[in-house]
């Protein structure tokens, strides 16, 4: 049984890791439960059919803009096992690669110029076009509620292939959601605190190894050492309230934990399951969107950059370990396809075929290369689809019921699904629940400072 002045959270992945870590660090006790064997998440890590470790089951990185994250692995010890890539690497429809490396010594937006000069793949008529683009969506005060992204660009009168090639690949992959179904208010906030916010934005940070040892065990690990209790396979049934109405506890089949207050951190299909009247039913407003990974081992290495954006293409991204990594196998990389239910039902080899097909077109090494492995991952709700409208539906932290608290990307962060939003709502919550308690509460990152010309341009953050 749970000590009763402990806090109880529900679910092990960021946000539950993050808002365990927020409330010890403000002294209070808690108490972790956890329904899987392992912590992390959909931030989760597979066995190598090849015998080559664990494997993550869909790429995942942050940004430089990503403060709360970057802050979390920095006070757990992990920022080295995080590597900063500066430059973004996009490979045209015809082959042509574009090393685009923003100007640390530029005031924001200005250092991206490089970015913009270098796609080699655009005229400067496009460029030009984009950059106005960004300035006109940067500059944006009253944002339309019920606009996406794909009818406001064609609006203002972005050229097609500037739509198709620029921000199609970069909007989805950052939302993980198709152009014409993301809410112009998303693709606002990817462009302003992602890109023009700050020189250190839109930096890549790319964990250095597998995300089920970084925050399944290390993170972790270093939470335990705090003296959080940390318990796998443990199933929450319901939650259990006193005869006041205030959540003071939980109902699991080993038994009933007490506790001061409890924080629910799992996804919002569960969570409505677990809380019915308390979470909105996911409709087309809070719905999810899916995410395809294709994993390929050849028998030898084929991809010569650290990640690509393949613009123009069924593939987005393509990312190979880090060459550093020992335990990694050779010839091992994986694609990634952002809202890719036009995919769900194909023919999984049809879609390794294509896949392949298209790495040979950009990374000539793979003409000569046996595939020897092949795996299709498909997360069909693996991020929260940011429609038009999802804002008004997302819950906040706080709810109606004294002592109960919810955290996870889905709800009212300000941020869309990602692991920094996670990490948010984990903090979020926590600061609530401390408040609730009158301890002092560890609060909220701060974002990135915006320069001079990003708040004369954009305005100051919101």
């Amino acid at each position: 049984m749970a000590e009763p002045g402990r806090v109880i959270v529900v679910g092990g992945g960021l946000a539950g890791l993050a808002a365990a870590d927020a409330l010890v660090s403000s002294g209070i006790g808690v108490t972790l439960l956890e329904a899987r064997r392992s912590l992390g998440g959909r931030a989760a890590s597979f066995e190598d059919p090849r015998g080559g470790g664990l494997v993550d089951a869909c790429q995942h990185v942050a940004m430089g803009c990503c403060t709360a994250f970057r802050d979390l692995c920095r006070r757990a010890g992990l920022s080295s096992a995080l590597r900063t890539d500066r430059t973004l690497w996009f490979i045209g429809p015809d082959g042509r690669r574009s090393a685009c490396t923003p100007v640390g010594w530029l005031p924001a937006p200005l250092h991206l110029t490089p970015l913009l000069l270098g796609m080699r793949h655009f005229s400067l008529g496009e460029r030009t076009a984009l950059a106005l683009g960004m300035v006109r969506l940067a500059r944006l005060r009253a944002v339309d509620p019920t606009a996406t992204a794909a009818a406001w660009l064609a609006g203002i009168g972005q050229p097609e292939r500037v739509i198709r090639l620029f921000w199609q690949p970069v909007l989805e992959s950052a939302l993980g959601e198709s152009l014409d179904l993301v809410g112009l208010a998303a693709a606002r906030k990817v462009i302003v605190d992602g890109f023009l916010a700050h020189s250190q934005a839109a930096d890549l940070l790319v964990p250095l190894v597998p995300l089920g040892e970084l925050l399944g065990h290390r993170l972790a690990d270093w939470l335990a050492d705090r003296d959080v209790a940390i318990h796998t396979e443990r199933t929450v049934t319901a939650l259990r309230f006193d005869d006041r109405g205030r959540a003071r506890g939980v109902i699991t089949a080993e038994g009933v934990l007490e506790a001061a207050a409890v924080i629910v951190a799992i996804p919002w299909r569960a969570a409505a399951r677990l809380l019915p009247e308390i979470i909105p039913a996911a409709d087309e407003r809070l719905t999810g969107s899916p995410i395809t990974a294709i994993h390929l081992w050849f028998d030898r290495d084929v991809i010569d950059l650290p990640h690509a954006v393949l613009v123009g293409r069924t593939s987005q991204w393509v990312f190979r370990p880090d060459p550093a990594d020992a335990v990694a196998e050779p010839g091992y990389c994986q694609v990634v396809i952002s809202a890719s239910r036009g995919l769900r039902g194909a023919d999984r080899q049809q879609l390794v075929d294509t896949v392949v097909a298209e790495l040979a077109d950009v990374f000539p090494a793979v003409r000569g290369a046996v595939l020897r492995e092949a795996r299709v991952i498909t997360d069909p709700t693996a991020v929260l689809s940011v429609r038009p409208g999802v804002d008004a539906v997302r819950p906040l932290a706080t709810t109606a019921v004294p002592g109960l608290f919810l955290a996870g990307d889905w709800t009212a962060t300000g941020w869309p699904s990602t692991m920094e939003g996670a990490v948010r709502s984990g903090r979020t919550a926590a600061t609530a629940a401390c408040r609730f308690l009158g301890a002092p509460a560890v609060g909220v990152v701060p974002d990135l400072p915006r320069s001079w010309l990003t708040r004369l341009l954009a305005g100051t953050a919101r």
